[in-house]
């Protein structure tokens, strides 16, 4: 076989070099792979249009190395390229919440085991604009912090660097309004809301099951929408039935799913961004979100 390696070099884990050497030394010791090339990414966009470049057949696997903002440009990279080239992941970012959903090795010899089983399973994507996401768009509060966070401090804190921003950042986000009308077959309103999630897994923010009906492979978009509420009385009852997995019950949240979303500003509406694994969407709003059922090919391990 014949492997692909695109690696973002200033991800979040700072010892993922030593491991990428020891997976690629075992790859073709153990003759699983015969073949290895390496691509570094120096500026945005280069893992997308290095996958983009992909033709069929010209590898038997490309792997995705970095964070989710890594595996969003690998993936539109590989739907743009038409070469149903399989797709293997080594989570190097802070938050990783796809592969952490999908199970994916978090060793070297499970990685290597992966790749010599090469079990592939149809994962569909979703579309936004023009623009492909592999697990999740968001808006609204608190989904522009990874943009704030200095690198450093995400390769030394990790996920604590995340909510420590989170709370400075609160009570400013607090005070935007974010008035916005929703239209799909399943649901059609205008909500003052907080925040809004389009995901294809169940895992959003490192939050395992943010979306508890999702489903990679049921042809659907699990949407949570937060609606504006009493931060003093609502909040407490929220949090609680969120880790219970209850909290689609909540009156502040609407949860349901589908296949296409339109979402709309209106005059009250501020400018926000508009996150899609880990990267920012220039355009803003408005915007047509749909799923591509069985869209990529996802290489897994068995027991998955």
């Amino acid at each position: 076989m014949k492997g692909l390696f695109i690696i973002n070099p200033s991800s979040g884990k700072q010892n993922i070099e030593s491991t990428l050497r020891e997976i690629m030394a075992n790859l073709v010791l153990n003759q699983i792979t015969s073949h290895i090339d390496v691509f570094y990414t120096q500026k945005k966009n280069d893992a997308k249009n290095r996958a983009a470049q992909l033709k069929p057949g010209e590898y038997d696997y490309v792997v995705s190395v970095g964070g989710d903002g890594t595996l969003n440009e690998v993936t539109n990279g590989l739907i743009l390229s038409g070469s149903n080239t399989p797709l293997a992941i080594i989570s190097a970012g802070t938050v990783n919440d796809f592969a952490t959903y999908m199970k994916l090795p978090q060793t070297a010899e499970d990685f290597c085991r992966m790749i010599e089983e090469f079990q592939t399973k149809k994962v569909d994507i979703g579309k936004v604009n023009n623009e492909y996401f592999i697990n999740v768009l968001a808006a609204g509060m608190l989904t522009d912090i990874a943009y704030k966070v200095p690198k450093d401090k995400k390769a030394v804190l990790g996920k604590m660097a995340y909510y420590l921003e989170g709370v400075k950042e609160f009570p400013k986000q607090l005070a935007q309004n974010m008035t916005l009308s929703f239209h799909s077959k399943e649901f059609n309103d205008t909500l003052d809301i907080m925040l809004f999630l389009v995901t294809n897994s169940k895992s959003v923010g490192g939050f395992a099951d943010a979306a508890p009906l999702a489903s990679v492979s049921d042809g659907y978009l699990d949407v949570l929408i937060l609606k504006k509420m009493d931060l003093l009385f609502e909040a407490p009852d929220l949090i609680i039935k969120w880790f219970q997995g209850d909290h689609p019950k909540h009156p502040a949240i609407e949860y349901f799913q589908t296949k296409e979303l339109s979402v709309l500003p209106t005059e009250k509406t501020a400018e926000i961004a508009i996150d899609y694994d880990g990267e920012i969407l220039e355009e803003g709003l408005p915007i047509d979100i749909s799923i591509i059922p069985e869209a990529l090919n996802l290489i897994i391990l068995r027991s998955n």
